[in-house]
């Protein structure tokens, strides 16, 4: 009886996206949403929350799968670039007694000296542009 079951879900679900990465964190913010709404009471709250779960659902189960592929692609290089740029964060707070941090005059790209080594003539490693910086 169970096998049945789960080959009519196999099968129903073929040829849709399914679970990806967005739809689940659509799923996750909405049960944080909702669970937060049952102690603040908010209709605002309680909607978006529904909103995302309809959306996620609507991910699941959409059989135009380039396009939930694509935008899963956007999503992820997104969450990557937000998370590489808070773990960056936390290292220059950690680094700060020891390092000196700056940008590149040129293409504002994030370099670092070594405190107490004075002014050095520094070449950017990207745009290979030169100038001075104290450190």
């Amino acid at each position: 009886m169970w096998t049945r079951i789960k080959m009519a879900i196999i099968r129903f679900m073929q040829g849709r996206n399914g679970v990806d990465n967005l739809g689940y964190h659509a799923l996750f913010a909405g049960l944080i949403l909702v669970l937060l709404n049952t102690f603040i009471g908010s209709f605002l709250l309680s909607l978006l929350g529904n909103a995302l779960y309809i959306y996620a659902i609507f991910r699941m189960l959409s059989r135009n799968v380039s396009k939930r592929q694509a935008e899963n692609a956007r999503y992820v290089r997104f969450m990557n670039s937000w998370q590489k740029e808070v773990r960056q964060f936390f290292l220059r707070v950690k680094g700060t007694k020891e390092y000196k941090y700056f940008r590149c005059p040129s293409c504002k790209n994030r370099l670092r000296l070594r405190r107490g080594c004075g002014e050095k003539h520094i070449t950017c490693p990207i745009c290979k542009h030169q100038f001075n910086q104290k450190a």
